[in-house]
């Protein structure tokens, strides 16, 4: 009578590892027999462990435990800040990157030809570009204020300030909620100093500037 084959649990000694291998186990890379292996090289060198063990999420800026999407706010690992629209980590071919041909034909973009919405979009989707401090200074000039403190651009030419002092204003104001995309009342108290000041000027991009970015060939 044929004896059936037992599978025994792994045992593993304190110094010498797996004790009752099965056949094919020292050759297999992937299954627990290996993954043991590697926690234990992890252990004796700590330098090394993100190359078996990975790394924690939570050290490097992301908030696992929140209910919302992360990649419209996660720029990457090593990122300060979301990444925009423009940006990209592949290589785009020279003929499809139309700015090489077109940039000195296109007429300079003027902000005080665009509606609120256009203007927020700029400003919210061009980090650390020009044309966030363009499309910011075409708002302070519509009455726009940014606040620091809470973030968000408010409307002191359709407020209803009822306590105004040379340090603060105190009242009811429009403000825009980038989050649903859409403007909004609240009582504010408006300190002064908490306001940005006016963008300074920055004039549109010189016509004979050559495309940047990671995205960008060299026409060469």
């Amino acid at each position: 009578m044929a004896q059936r084959s037992v599978h025994r649990p792994l045992r593993t000694a304190k110094e010498r590892g797996p004790t009752n291998r099965r056949s094919g186990m020292l050759t297999d890379e992937y299954g627990l027999a290996a993954l043991l292996e590697s926690v234990r090289v992890a252990e004796a060198h700590p330098d090394r462990p993100s190359l078996v063990l990975g790394s924690d999420l939570s050290t490097l800026g992301v908030d696992i435990s929140s209910p919302e999407n992360l990649y419209p706010v996660f720029g990457g690992p090593w990122g300060e800040t979301p990444g925009r629209l423009n940006d990209t980590d592949c290589r785009i071919p020279s003929e499809y990157v139309m700015d090489q041909g077109t940039r000195t034909r296109v007429a300079a973009v003027k902000m005080d030809r665009y509606g609120i919405d256009v203007l927020f979009f700029v400003f919210y989707t061009s980090g650390g570009d020009a044309r966030q401090i363009q499309s910011a200074a075409e708002l302070y000039k519509r009455g726009w204020r940014f606040h620091k403190d809470e973030g968000v651009w408010i409307n002191l030419s359709e407020g209803s300030p009822v306590e105004t002092k040379w340090t603060y204003e105190r009242g009811t104001y429009a403000y825009f909620d980038p989050i649903n995309w859409k403007e909004d009342k609240k009582e504010f108290l408006l300190m002064y100093d908490r306001l940005e000041d006016e963008p300074p000027s920055i004039p549109a991009p010189s016509a004979s500037r050559e495309p940047t970015g990671p995205g960008a060939e060299n026409p060469d």
